[in-house]
């Protein structure tokens, strides 16, 4: 079974002396990656290329569109969100593709 979509996962910052502080929540929809990603198979054999879009709209938190590509043989994806159930805040973050295979 592959999940399309993660549920709401809580954002924390990182204290040294003290307990984390939660800075929101942010969901991230990794259906294009997956899609895509399993679509192209081998991608060590393509050069650097985008591959897929997860679009920015009013049903989603991204700042911007967010583009899946095959980077150096490996298919990678810049998501950036504004964090959700806070006043503000943002997360920028870089998810891989690795085949259970690998």
């Amino acid at each position: 079974m592959i999940l399309s979509c993660l549920k709401p996962q809580e954002v924390y910052d990182y204290d040294t002396f003290s307990a984390d502080d939660i800075m929101g929540e942010v969901e991230i929809d990794i259906q294009s990656m997956i899609t895509s990603a399993t679509a192209f198979g081998d991608v060590g054999t393509f050069e650097n290329m985008q591959i897929g879009r997860w679009l920015k709209s009013n049903d989603n938190a991204l700042l911007e569109d967010s583009t899946v590509n095959i980077v150096d043989g490996k298919v990678k994806q810049l998501v950036s969100l504004k964090l959700q159930n806070v006043e503000s805040g943002e997360i920028h973050l870089e998810l891989e593709w690795m085949p259970l295979d690998q």
